[in-house]
């Protein structure tokens, strides 16, 4: 394989994980909040309700849009290394 798409391969692969652990996260702060707020609207009562949902703000579209932010920074970092990586020529000469 040419050095530079092992480089490219290596690091398109670790940017990958790294934004798929931030998606991961976003999920489970998004589960924690679903069931703070279910916990919530459980204790209080009824008359509260609308008070309950001005607050719950991280919903099912804060959720997507968040994960489009996170997915777009990934992408964008994905491409800007593609772009790094065509101005420079490599030669590796690996370990024994």
């Amino acid at each position: 394989m040419n050095p530079k798409n092992l480089l490219k391969d290596n690091l398109d692969k670790n940017i990958k994980e790294l934004f798929k652990g931030f998606l991961n996260t976003i999920e489970d702060l998004h589960a924690d909040h679903q069931r703070t707020f279910s916990k919530l609207r459980s204790a209080l009562p009824e008359e509260y309700e609308a008070i309950i949902n001005m607050a719950d703000y991280f919903d099912y579209d804060k959720l997507q849009h968040v994960r489009k932010r996170i997915l777009d920074v990934g992408n964008e970092s994905l491409r800007k290394n593609d772009s790094e990586l065509e101005k420079v020529n490599l030669k590796f000469e690996f370990k024994q």
